[in-house]
């Protein structure tokens, strides 16, 4: 999550203090928690974390094939570790894939990175080449595979998530045997073009990219109810179109992205992070105040434009922490599963800050993408990770799943195989191809255990 902050600081602060809120700020300390020292592996929130018996980081393609034959028990793979579900955590052999980067290969626009490449990389070393890919997230850090693995997503009705984006990939499965994947591959590559990393790991991906672009983004405020009104009927008329509601506050802040001409660099941007966590700190010490700080978030968001490259327009530096859920419905029942969500909050008076983002993205072929068979609306919801994440996203998860939601795969959910096989047509064959590939199941710990095996048949 992550949206632009051009705050009128001197005025917010001010406001703050009116509210009566100055003094719960006493004795606020840097909220930055320092990481565990003794922890080998940690996610970017702190959430999930593990111990692995072997932390290994293999220099080429061969030195992962000879390691995976020389691994015992679960092995996973780690990028960014910006996933909040328990899709990395084993006790066994973790594997990062940073040594596989780069950009290997500029067939006719067609790129071809190593897998453990970081979304940021791709898009600056895109640009070199006279490309941009044809969309980014709104957080850059993921490597390409775990990015692709999970379905991670930009905005905009017309533009596929990246697993949507891949052209070709390549996919060591568990007996060491190497995978050059291509669509004429048919299943197999629909299903490793987003796998949760359930099929093997991947190391280099091919993007079809878009001749390079720049990009002209606009952000500005609303009430909850004009910016839900204004996206509902604008989402075709912007190539990239979200908004961030605050649904204690009643108010929205809304970015479009266009296409534009215009060379002369603009990507001036307030660095609003340390101002937001002392928000976050303040709402969590005293609720009552949540949402008139909503509402003056709002209030103090300058209307802001600027443009330049695409791969600079994208993705915002975001420092504060949060935990993350993220269910994608069908693209015409979002609005109304947003409305079902805000209203839940409200009438159980959850205390949470941040905002919901709203995002539509294009519908893919891959067999597990949310967004495999139909175009969705995505809802992310967040709680600031100090606060405990569990009642909010339990009362807003069973609204989301009415709205015939799929759960983001690197996102917080509760649901296993038997609900996963009913959201997905093709989940059974994407379960025949695991199998395949992985036939004792060597690449499920216990949260991919849950999600593709407990409950499911034989």
């Amino acid at each position: 999550m992550s949206f632009s902050l051009s705050l009128d600081r001197r005025g917010f602060l001010k406001a703050l203090t009116a509210t009566a809120g100055a003094g719960a700020l006493a004795g606020l300390s840097g909220a930055a928690r320092a990481a565990d020292a003794a922890t080998p592996w940690q996610n970017w929130s702190g959430n999930q974390s593990a111990r692995p018996r072997n932390l290994a980081y293999p220099a080429d393609e061969d030195g992962l094939i000879e390691l995976i034959g020389q691994s015992k028990g679960t092995v996973r793979a780690f990028g960014g570790s910006h996933s909040f579900s328990g899709v990395v955590p084993t006790d066994d052999t973790l594997i990062s894939l940073e040594a596989l980067s780069g950009l290997h290969a500029n067939d006719d626009g067609a790129l071809r990175f190593g897998a453990g490449t970081r979304i940021a990389q791709a898009g600056a070393r895109a640009w070199d080449e006279g490309r941009s890919l044809t969309n980014e997230p709104d957080i850059n850090l993921q490597s390409l595979a775990g990015a692709i693995a999970t379905g991670t997503h930009g905005t905009g009705l017309g533009l596929p998530c990246l697993s949507g984006q891949v052209e070709a990939l390549t996919l060591i499965d568990m007996a060491g045997r190497r995978h050059a994947l291509t669509a004429a591959d048919g299943d197999l590559f629909h299903a490793a073009r987003c796998s949760v990393g359930a099929l093997g790991l991947i190391t280099d991906v091919t993007l079809r990219t878009e001749p390079a672009y720049r990009l002209e983004e606009h952000t500005w405020t609303l009430p909850l109810d004009e910016a839900m009104a204004f996206v509902e009927s604008e989402k075709d008329n912007f190539r990239n179109i979200e908004f961030f509601a605050f649904p204690l506050g009643g108010t929205a802040i809304v970015k479009t992205m266009s296409l534009t001409d215009r060379q002369d660099d603009n990507l001036a941007q307030d660095d609003s992070n340390d101002l937001l966590e002392l928000v976050c700190e303040l709402a969590m010490r005293a609720g009552w105040l949540t949402p008139s700080l909503q509402k003056l978030v709002t209030l103090f968001v300058e209307e802001n434009r600027r443009w330049g490259p695409a791969h600079r327009i994208y993705a915002n530096r975001r420092t504060v922490r949060f935990n993350e859920m993220e269910y994608t419905v069908p693209a015409e029942r979002g609005i109304e599963c947003l409305r079902k969500v805000c209203d839940t909050l409200r009438q159980q008076d959850l205390n949470v800050f941040f905002p919901i983002e709203f995002r539509y993205v294009a519908a893919d072929d891959s067999l597990l993408s949310m967004f495999s068979g139909r175009p969705g609306a995505s809802l992310s919801v967040h709680q600031y990770y100090k606060q405990d994440h569990r009642p909010v996203f339990a009362a807003v998860e069973p609204v989301l799943r009415a709205c015939e939601g799929r759960p983001h795969w690197g996102k917080l959910h509760s649901l296993g195989a038997r609900e996963l096989r009913g959201l997905y047509p093709r989940f059974d064959d994407f379960q025949a191809i695991r199998r395949e590939l992985d036939p004792q199941g060597r690449l499920l710990n216990a949260h991919l255990k849950k999600v593709f095996v407990d409950g499911a048949p034989a």
